[in-house]
């Protein structure tokens, strides 16, 4: 069982304030900050350089939105749908996403510091190129996701599905993956090297090496 990593939780200086006119407060400002966003749906909000900053997303849905090289802080997304929402070139610091639905969500090029997956839907999604720093990802569905390139310090998988992932030139060498499914995923073999897997996890990577084991 893999020991979770300590991380930070968002913290909220001040008490959050609900927005009632989502329009004027959100979606024409680059800058949120404490507020409460829950109940509805945000549409075609395409900003780059947008900063969220002790912030709480309870219960939306984005529609059609991109938030490139975004800098997030001391926020909280909980059951939310991000799907297919990029957060290209992004710095997430002291986050959590929670109960989330991040099917296709890209991820690539950010910096993620004490950060929270969990129960998360991540099919498909893209963390390539990334640094994942104190960061835990726990019963979360990541088949088929990409972390090619990715510079994992301090991050845990616990129970998570990882099945088909591509992790090429990613170093898994230091994790624990026990309690993960990982059949099918693609890694260098040196990347694995030290590794902590059962033995059923073993005879799985064992095709890397192209065995055939009778």
């Amino acid at each position: 069982m893999p020991k979770l990593i300590k991380i930070q939780n968002p913290k909220f200086i001040d008490e959050v304030e609900e927005i009632i006119d989502l329009r004027e407060e959100f979606i024409y400002n680059e800058k949120i900050q404490n507020k409460l966003i829950e109940n509805t749906d945000i549409e075609s909000k395409n900003d780059v350089g947008i900063t969220v900053d002790s912030c709480i997303f309870n219960n939306i849905t984005f529609i059609d939105c991109s938030f490139e090289r975004v800098d997030i802080i001391d926020t909280v997304f909980k059951n939310c749908d991000l799907s297919n929402v990029s957060f290209v070139g992004g710095s997430i610091h002291r986050t959590q996403f929670i109960n989330c639905k991040l099917v296709g969500a890209r991820f690539d090029e950010c910096n993620l510091k004490n950060v929270l997956f969990e129960n998360i839907l991540g099919k498909y999604s893209n963390f390539s190129f990334s640094k994942i720093n104190n960061v835990n990802f726990i019963e979360s569905n990541m088949t088929e996701a990409v972390l090619q390139d990715v510079k994992f310090d301090k991050t845990v998988f616990e129970n998570c599905d990882l099945t088909n992932g591509f992790f090429n030139n990613t170093f898994l060498g230091k994790m624990d993956l026990t309690t993960c499914e990982i059949s099918g995923i693609d890694v260098n073999i040196p990347n694995v090297y030290g590794a902590t897997v059962t033995p059923m996890q073993a005879l799985d990577l064992s095709r890397l090496l192209g065995l055939n084991i009778k």
